[in-house]
């Protein structure tokens, strides 16, 4: 019996509301949506690392940097969400300690799980250059909320204040693009390799980082991280296949 048009059109909604949401290991990809938990940020230049007298010396020089736009998740990668990416595709569930609670930033995730995580959600890590952007909110200061370290309690879970241990996602003050816990709480990877020199030649528009390298870099600080090291322009690196409990991620996409 021919099937109407109608009923030609739902069944090709369903189908593609099905393969939205179901793995890649079925043979499609898991598609989050860009409104709601993520944030756009918007196309310009800003600059990038450290002023002189300032940071470290991988932070220098500083210079300028302009990203196409581009969207980055409010909040990090929580480790609820990370157990469903586990169990729609087998990967397995690194031991996490018992105060990392399901609402916490997933922990003990290596720079590989990260990225498989955001191919999985039909996204990726975001660039050390796109990181950095998001992270300073169009300031030009220490934190994106200025050069008072007096004040980075009301936008970090850090060693002072956090009691050993992450805390729930989205709890502090957001920075002005609206994005929460860039700075403590956990350490993000992102999909740069590691070059202590590469800021003397990192390209205008859009880098990328070093074509190879030993180790992957990682931003932001954590919760048992001093604040100098919860600054905009420090950077962190490791071996890519290490996770760690102050280490996390959150994903972006165009």
């Amino acid at each position: 019996m021919p099937v109407s048009l109608s009923g030609r059109l739902r069944y090709r909604s369903a189908l593609v509301a099905l393969c939205a949401f179901c793995s890649f290991t079925q043979g499609c990809i898991h598609v989050r949506p860009q409104t709601g938990d993520m944030v756009r940020i918007p196309s310009g230049e800003f600059q990038m690392g450290s002023p002189e007298g300032e940071g470290e010396p991988d932070e220098h020089p500083r210079h300028k940097v302009f990203l196409d736009a581009y969207f980055l998740d409010r909040n990090a990668v929580t480790a609820a969400q990370y157990k469903k990416f586990a169990a729609a595709t087998g990967r397995p569930l690194h031991p996490r300690p018992a105060w990392n609670k399901d609402d916490h930033p997933v922990v003990d995730v290596s720079w590989d799980d990260a990225a498989a995580y955001c191919e999985w959600a039909g996204q990726r890590l975001p660039t050390e250059a796109e990181w950095e952007k998001a992270a300073r909110g169009g300031s030009q200061t220490i934190f994106s909320f200025g050069d008072d370290e007096g004040r980075i309690g009301d936008y970090a879970w850090y060693i002072d204040n956090s009691s050993g241990a992450t805390h729930s996602v989205g709890t502090k003050k957001p920075n002005a693009y609206g994005l929460y816990d860039m700075i403590g709480n956990v350490y993000e990877w992102v999909s740069d390799w590691y070059g202590e020199d590469y800021y003397l030649s990192s390209p205008l528009r859009n880098p990328r980082g070093p074509s190879s390298g030993g180790a992957r870099v990682l931003r932001g600080g954590a919760w048992g991280i001093t604040p100098y090291y919860c600054r905009s322009a420090n950077r962190y690196f490791s071996a890519a296949r290490v996770g760690y409990d102050l280490r996390g991620f959150r994903c972006a996409g165009r």
